[in-house]
């Protein structure tokens, strides 16, 4: 795979810092490693998003993009069907660090690998909402506070733009990955726990980024069992026995009751998205269909994604990772420059379980309408 396909979905700096090395071409590498030129000013940041508008979303219903997407075999709900909705939190897509923060007009050639790869995970029960929103390059994500705070309010607006005028009252999930895992863990607390909208909530899927395991203690707990609801999972995948992912769930600065905090970090969130339990371990036959990585460009996509490989690899809850051991002979688009070097499979978080997580989200809101009766979606 190509350095830039690896730094498509890259949220979190060191690991996919190191992933460069070697790779690439000149410029873009030395792009990747340096900063701004100048300081963040808040008075020079891009434009903001409108989300009355379209051109602010990345995925929204009726559009029929790339997120409807689906393997061999499988089916997209229709939309107007749908029983729920998932609010899908994009990760990093931009792969340099010219800026402190992206506009959100940019184009980014790996949108369709977001779409594919990722949200499209959610459309077997789900209409899906995407915000584009002002992302924090990859050297602001490690430099500047300031730089991701404004990208999580481009976030929280856009949340509080689904739920006023597109939700209508329905159950919502929320999905995310990397970046958008992180923007995912202040959004819970700030704008749904302790809310009205904590009722609706599903469950969180917040993905490929560090989420304390003591949710619980501020009422929200951590999911350990396939059709429990209202509850937070988490998973950042590593080839077994190394250590590189460690980065990514270890000495984290994190949204937490009101401030940031960067002391005192609980164990990571682990939930085996195999057996969907917080201990135990899951074989390779457990594991329902794999996706590789999406190689499909925005000239270019395809509406139908390759075949799933089934039993790639199973998984087990160790140390705040979640660990997988793919064979060398797996198929082509499961191995990476972040998985050789690193043992870090964070490009193939969703991908890896893509099965798994498409037929939980669909059990995750049967569950949440049987224990609902009363609750007629749309209403």
């Amino acid at each position: 795979m190509k350095r830039a396909a690896l730094l498509a979905l890259a949220g979190c700096g060191a690991i996919v810092l190191l992933g460069l090395l070697g790779l690439g071409p000149v410029a873009t590498v030395i792009a990747t490693f340096g900063s701004p030129s100048r300081p963040f000013d808040a008075a020079q940041v891009p434009p903001e998003p409108d989300y009355a508008k379209a051109d602010a979303w990345l995925a929204f219903p009726g559009r029929n993009g790339l997120e409807r997407s689906t393997p061999p075999g499988m089916a997209a709900v229709e939309e107007g069907a749908a029983p729920a909705d998932v609010f899908f939190i994009h990760p990093t897509t931009y792969q340099q660090s010219d800026v402190w923060n992206v506009a959100y007009t940019v184009p980014s050639e790996f949108d369709p690998a977001v779409l594919l790869g990722q949200a499209s995970a959610f459309n077997g029960c789900c209409r899906i909402f995407a915000p584009h929103y002002r992302q924090a390059s990859l050297r602001a994500l490690e430099k500047s506070r300031p730089a991701v705070a404004l990208a999580y309010a481009d976030v929280a607006r856009a949340f509080r733009h689904f739920i006023a005028h597109e939700n209508h009252g329905r159950p919502f999930l929320i999905a995310a990955h990397s970046q958008g895992a992180m923007h995912a863990v202040r959004l819970l607390q700030a704008e749904i726990l302790g809310t009205p909208l904590q009722a609706r909530l599903v469950a969180a899927y917040v993905i490929g980024a560090y989420a304390p395991s003591d949710f619980g203690a501020i009422g929200l707990p951590v999911c350990d069992d396939a059709r429990q609801t209202g509850c937070i999972l988490s998973w950042n995948t590593s080839q077994k026995g190394r250590t590189g992912a460690f980065r990514l769930v270890r000495d984290q600065t994190y949204w937490w009751r009101g401030r940031e905090k960067d002391k005192g970090q609980p164990p990571a969130i682990c939930v085996n998205p195999l057996t969907w339990r917080r201990e135990g371990a899951a074989p390779a036959v457990a594991n329902p269909g794999s996706l590789p990585f999406p190689t499909e460009r925005a000239g270019a996509p395809g509406r139908t994604l390759a075949a799933l490989t089934p039993h790639l690899t199973g998984a087990a809850c160790a140390a705040g990772l979640l660990d997988v051991d793919i064979p060398w002979s797996a198929p082509r688009g499961f191995q990476d420059v972040l998985s050789v070097l690193f043992g870090s499979y964070h490009l193939g978080d969703y991908g890896i379980f893509y099965a798994a997580i498409r037929r939980n989200a669909a059990e995750r809101v049967d569950a949440w309408r049987v224990a609902h009766p009363d609750r007629v979606a749309g209403s």
